[in-house]
């Protein structure tokens, strides 16, 4: 019986959950074999660059540590189970460092490798892929020119060095990785630095040239105080188009919800019966339910939230608009100030997440639809999914020790050098190697949401029909699939679907074989 043989490129926590489905479904399948071509340049499968273990542990999650989980069905600890059993212990609404959760990332997939059935053959190639190419039914993986039947992408953030990005003077093209980027010898100490952005990224960057050169943060009545270590830039300006800046996550400990969960139930409920609607829109129909729900979480009067909303996208911050904003998230964030609209909406946006996941992936949305989404979800992003109410602390508290200067926001300032504190953004807007020449060759297509288009399988879909044995999943899909950039497990079934689609093919092939 012939062996399939499986290219999965890139193995971060997608591609580690997509290798430890397949190697489930082939469990339960003894009769069929498989060998995994694992392309992953990172030293640390399964943590990849993003959650490198050896990263700074200034670097914080954004996700609290209760819902990080790289298992299905219990098959293996969640991360405070695993966490459990070290030094200091972590509560479910802890924001732990990133390079914790990338320990337990790279430890969950050596558990998948040593568990792998028998009947799956593991090589490991620590190399990055350049190219991708169809052979007949096949695919050659360049530059090791190993033939297969199957390709798993995910790449997730790819190509964050950006090495051709040419907007800098003296510029880095991206913090990323930062114990190599962000030296003394790159950014002295008291030289002048503008950061483009102002995001996730920005904060990371401003912590990695502060706390992370031994500056030292102690809490106080009001946030927290900064001793210096003399190592620090003289001015970090950050430059962003809009100027607002991203919302606190609350403190669990500290906060107190204003609905219970009968209220949320009730207005998941309501969502359901409108997503289910043949004819519902984002623009008529699913925003419009989301700005009502968001009025009703504090008892404001209909239209509340929408004026907000439309004043607040309308705007660009001043200084004192930006310290006005950034002190209100973190006083709510700590249980110190009544909730506002900007809390509500990204709270009803949190929590009925799933169900627009679920109503928008493998969707082509019409009209303006996508084009509106987009604008929201940019938006959102900011007042939902923001950082640690504890980095949002020190980015004030940096402010106002004048570290940190917020009167640069158009990018004029003068600067020693200049940090590109941008990603790329997900979807197909910027695609890297192997996606990129897939594409050029007609194997991929892009969708009115943006992202590379799959089926429910994670199939790569061509204008055509469906690319043969390519599969994505990831970042690459955003638009497409909603949501990627989760570490949940349980938003997103793709990796499941794909496993047992490959079982499924496998089953086919040797059922022709016998019949020859």
């Amino acid at each position: 019986m012939s062996e399939t043989q499986i290219s999965m490129i890139g193995c971060g926590p997608k591609g580690m959950y997509a290798l430890d489905s397949l190697c489930e479904a082939a469990r339960s399948e003894p009769q069929h074999r498989f060998a995994v071509h694992i392309f992953e340049p990172s030293a640390h499968p399964g943590a990849g660059p993003v959650y490198d273990p050896r990263q700074s542990n200034v670097l914080l999650m954004n996700f609290p540590a209760g819902l990080i989980n790289a298992w299905t069905n219990g098959r293996g600890p969640s991360f405070l189970e695993w966490a459990a059993s070290g030094p200091k212990p972590v509560d479910a609404g802890d924001y732990v460092p990133r390079a914790h959760v990338g320990r337990y990332l790279f430890w969950s997939f050596e558990r998948v490798v040593a568990q792998a059935p028998s009947n799956v053959r593991l090589i490991r190639h620590k190399t990055r892929v350049d190219a991708v190419k169809r052979n007949g039914d096949r695919w050659i993986i360049s530059p090791e020119d190993i033939t297969v039947d199957h390709v798993q992408i995910t790449t997730g953030h790819q190509d964050g060095s950006r090495q051709g990005e040419a907007d800098t003077r003296n510029g880095i093209p991206s913090p990323f990785p930062i114990d190599r980027r962000l030296t003394q010898n790159a950014v002295p100490p008291a030289s002048t630095v503008r950061c483009k952005g102002f995001a996730l990224t920005f904060i990371d960057t401003m912590l990695a040239l502060t706390e992370g050169r031994g500056g030292v943060f102690t809490l106080s009545a009001t946030g927290y105080n900064y001793a210096s270590s003399g190592k620090e830039p003289r001015r970090i300006a950050p430059f962003s188009r809009s100027g607002r800046p991203m919302r606190a996550k609350v403190e669990a400990a500290l906060f107190t919800q204003p609905q219970d969960d009968a209220f949320w139930d009730e207005r998941r409920a309501e969502l359901s019966h409108i997503l289910r609607t043949p004819k519902a829109t984002f623009t008529h129909h699913i925003w419009p339910a989301f700005l009502s729900c968001a009025d009703q979480v504090l008892g404001n009067p209909s239209g509340t939230s929408a004026d907000f909303f439309t004043h607040r996208t309308k705007t660009t911050f001043t200084p004192d608009e930006i310290r006005q904003d950034l002190r209100i998230g973190y006083d709510i964030a700590m249980g110190c100030r009544a909730q506002d609209s900007a809390w509500a909406l990204a709270e009803v946006w949190r929590r009925c997440y799933p169900q627009l996941i679920n109503w928008i992936s493998h969707r082509e949305l019409g009209t303006d639809d996508p084009r509106h989404f987009r604008q929201i979800a940019a938006e959102m992003e900011r007042l939902a999914f923001g950082p640690p109410a504890q980095n949002i602390g020190k980015l004030i508290t940096l402010e106002q020790v004048g570290i940190v200067s917020f009167d640069h926001m158009s990018g004029e300032a003068a600067a020693d050098v200049t940090i590109n504190a941008t990603i790329p953004p997900a979807g197909g807007a910027e695609l890297a190697a192997p996606l990129d020449g897939l594409l050029r060759d007609g194997h991929l297509s892009i969708g009115t949401m943006g992202g590379v288009r799959v089926d429910k399988h994670a199939h790569a879909l061509t204008r055509d029909g469906t690319a043969k044995g390519l599969s994505v999943i990831g970042r690459a899909t955003e638009g497409c699939v909603l949501g990627n950039d989760t570490l949940s497990r349980y938003l997103h079934d793709l990796p499941e679907n794909w496993a047992a689609a490959v079982i499924e093919s496998a089953r086919q092939s040797n059922a022709l074989e016998h019949s020859l």
